[in-house]
């Protein structure tokens, strides 16, 4: 009887780890935006678009901003972190300079951010993608508009 027992509550143990596993960069709200971004503006595979990655960055005007984008000319800013990237994720960096986000990412991490610094002359591409654009309300986001 002990030992299921205490099966069950390793097998619990592992469900609650896999769970958290899934969203361990962000809140929940950030990662549902970025996921809902992510399905309706997907980026081509091809090589020539090897620097393409999804942007998300936090800003201060008079309120506190959230934008998600796609940059076509990879990682502009040093100051960024990242890459973000699982099963669900595709490949994203954060510009947070003024620690705007700390609700929202649980994780500020710089690995991998050299692999989408451009180097030499941007490719000529002329695609454009949306900017979702945000307001921050405590732990909440609130779609302001969506530009292109």
């Amino acid at each position: 009887m002990k030992t299921i027992f205490t099966c069950l509550i390793f097998l619990l143990l592992l469900i609650n780890c896999k769970k958290e596993n899934k969203n361990s960069f962000f809140n929940e709200n950030l990662t549902r935006e970025i996921l809902r971004y992510q399905k309706k503006n997907q980026i081509p595979t091809k090589s020539l678009y090897k620097l393409f990655i999804y942007e998300i960055s936090f800003s201060k005007q008079k309120d506190t901003i959230l934008t998600i984008t796609v940059n076509p000319t990879g990682i502009q800013s040093k100051n960024s972190y990242g890459i973000y990237k699982n099963k669900t994720l595709k490949p994203s960096y954060v510009i947070d300079n003024q620690g705007l986000g700390k609700k929202f990412i649980k994780l500020y991490k710089r690995d991998n951010i050299e692999n989408y610094i451009l180097k030499g002359l941007p490719p000529n591409i002329d695609v454009i993608y949306p900017v979702y654009k945000y307001n921050v309300k405590d732990d909440k986001l609130i779609l302001i508009d969506s530009l292109r």
